[in-house]
């Protein structure tokens, strides 16, 4: 009875429990695309597959390019830089994107993305750009 009791609490622990994002160690980490060193702290990018294993970028265009090379891969979290937050992660199905015009991203895919659509729309019209959701972002070629 103890060993029931046992077993049904750890795994309401354990199916309760959603994996935290790994924090990207910047100047260390590279990048799982383009092997580069993960440098700026407005950018990277994280996927988390279905066996709980991260992957690391260095922009969002690389996780982006990742995913179509890799499209057997099972996705359990896709999580983005905070343009105005660096260093912290977001949920990457949530947030906008500002994506052309004068924005200037570390491989050129001239990509940023932010937690808040004030934020992002502000950024957008300063650089002259594109907002994007998710959704529209899965479409473009980098």
């Amino acid at each position: 009875m103890k060993t029931s009791i046992f077993l049904l609490i750890f795994c309401a622990f354990v199916w309760g429990c959603k994996p935290e994002p790994h924090p990207i160690n910047y100047g260390k980490d590279l990048c799982e695309f383009c092997s580069m060193t993960i440098m700026d702290e407005k950018f990277g990018a994280e996927l988390m597959n279905s066996k709980g294993k991260f992957f690391k970028f260095d922009s969002d265009e690389c996780m982006m390019n990742y995913l179509k090379e890799n499209r057997q891969l099972t996705i359990a979290s896709y999580l983005v830089t905070n343009y105005t937050q660096t260093g912290v992660l977001i949920d990457a199905t949530k947030a906008y994107f500002v994506h052309g015009g004068d924005v200037d991203s570390p491989m050129g895919g001239q990509l940023a993305s932010f937690n808040n659509k004030q934020d992002a729309e502000k950024f957008q019209q300063e650089k002259k750009a594109d907002l994007l959701t998710w959704t529209q972002l899965q479409s473009i070629d980098f």
